[in-house]
């Protein structure tokens, strides 16, 4: 069990190094906001692993608060992030002007 449990933590080591890159590096907003939220996740599962490890359930309430913490986080980010691109939608119309029919769908 314990070179299961050393295999695991070694593979979410190597993750949340290429998940740092991908952060430092990402070539736009949203591929750092996924890195974020894939990093937080490989936390959590790295926490959930020590609690297994170590056969208790003291690490729970870390647990859910990670959880809720990326999940609210996500959200907020992705409503700021949604504003921005309204605020761009505004020069657009709302109603564009109806298209015109062709002359040959006309019934006299």
């Amino acid at each position: 069990m314990t070179v299961v449990l050393g295999l695991a933590l070694a593979m979410l080591g190597v993750a949340a190094a290429l998940v740092l890159v991908r952060l430092f590096r990402g070539p736009s907003n949203l591929d750092r906001i996924v890195a974020a939220e894939i990093l937080l996740v490989i936390v959590i599962a790295g926490v959930a692993l020590e609690s297994a490890r170590q056969r208790t359930t003291t690490y729970l309430p870390l647990l859910m608060i990670l959880g809720l913490v990326g999940f609210v986080g996500g959200v907020a980010v992705t409503r700021f992030m949604s504003r921005d691109s309204d605020e761009a939608d505004a020069l657009v119309p709302d109603h564009p002007e109806p298209r015109q029919q062709p002359e040959s769908w006309e019934q006299s």
